[in-house]
């Protein structure tokens, strides 16, 4: 079962259960939860697909309506499948009924040439705000050489400022937020969730014998579970759509609808959520709750200065993405929790005016 698992995670699960020692990313109360609801957490699985995905821009003739690109389409999802088995291998292994807090992510690969274009206009707010001219910042078409100039920019605002040693320019400081250079057209498809088993030894496995999996969170979980319920899979559909630069656009002076457009996203959306169904009556499911939409633009802009209306050229390229957790009514049968009204207790109110917290009493 774990032959497509590289082999640390083959030893970090055989580790987990000689030990009986598990990880997991549920906070305090969602362990707690999951825990009431029957389960215990096994440890923390997790699947990777690093995928190179060839965009494709159809060469349609002028005047036709947009289309799906069913290579990509095939190839995106092709991707998160990768992933999501192997994380239900590691949780296969690790004995589990089931993972829940499903997180599907994905990370794209970084654009050098973008990347460097952000740090020259990190640079020129920069040099703008401290008062150097706003001509010493416009480099025009030899913007990549911009370092050349910033450099005695940054030494010279130091001196000023009787700053020695010289600090690192904050151009050049570690980002917050990590940039993976995965190659052109690549990008890594990760899975994680925490794997759970049922104690009292009921099997919550689904009609292929596989652990279920869910998105949904610990509290949800338990309502679910305590409402009569239980999840059968994760459940995923998606859509690569082009639709041509010219539907794009309106005559300026006018306000209408663009139906074109309109109808493209619309179509694109129905076929995601038609095979999002389509994967949960191949588990037997009788509904799918936490559905969410998400939309990421696929296609090139290679010219960074053109970011804004690369698209008036080149047409979009859009992926409509739906998930959703599958679920089936239990044997166990259940009834739903009644709700209740709740006042957080964590921030103080702000006080009444007139009333004597305000006025120091």
């Amino acid at each position: 079962m774990t032959q497509d698992l590289p082999k640390h995670a083959r030893e970090r699960i055989a580790e987990m259960r000689a030990k009986k020692l598990f990880t997991s990313d549920l906070s305090v109360s969602e362990f707690l939860l999951v825990k009431e609801a029957g389960f215990d957490p096994l440890g923390l699985v997790m699947g990777s697909s690093i995928y190179q995905i060839a965009p494709t821009i159809p060469n349609l003739a002028p005047g036709q309506p947009g289309c799906e690109i069913t290579d990509m389409t095939r190839a995106l999802y092709h991707a998160r499948e990768l992933a999501m088995n192997r994380m239900e291998e590691e949780a296969d292994e690790l004995g589990a009924d089931g993972v829940v807090g499903v997180r599907l992510t994905v990370r794209l690969g970084t654009n050098p040439t973008k990347q460097w274009w952000i740090l020259y206009r990190e640079w020129q707010d920069w040099a703008r705000s401290t008062g150097f001219p706003r001509s010493s910042t416009l480099l025009g078409m030899g913007w990549e050489r911009w370092p050349d100039v910033a450099a005695p920019m940054w030494s010279h605002y130091c001196q000023q400022l009787g700053w020695s040693p010289e600090p690192p320019a904050p151009w050049t400081r570690p980002r917050a937020q990590t940039a993976y250079s995965f190659g052109p057209n690549a990008a890594e498809f990760l899975a994680i969730g925490c794997a759970v088993r049922h104690r009292g030894g009921e099997s919550y496995k689904n009609i292929h014998g596989k652990p279920f999996q869910s998105d949904l969170s610990g509290q949800d979980f338990w309502t679910l579970i305590r409402s009569g319920y239980r999840p059968v899979g994760f459940v995923m559909g998606n859509c690569v759509y082009y639709v041509p630069p010219q539907l794009l656009q309106a005559p300026p002076a006018d306000s209408c609808e663009l139906g074109a457009y309109t109808h493209s996203l619309y179509d694109a959306r129905e076929l995601a959520t038609e095979r999002l169904q389509d994967e949960a009556e191949a588990l037997g499911a009788t509904g799918i709750v936490g559905v969410t939409f998400a939309e990421r633009e696929h296609s090139g802009r290679f010219a960074p200065w053109n970011a804004g209306n690369g698209a008036l050229q080149s047409g979009e390229v859009i992926e409509l993405f739906v998930v959703g957790t599958a679920v089936v009514p239990s044997d166990a049968g259940g009834t739903l929790p009644k709700p209740t009204l709740v006042l957080s207790a964590n921030d103080e109110p702000e006080p009444l005016p007139g009333s004597s917290s305000q006025r120091g009493e």
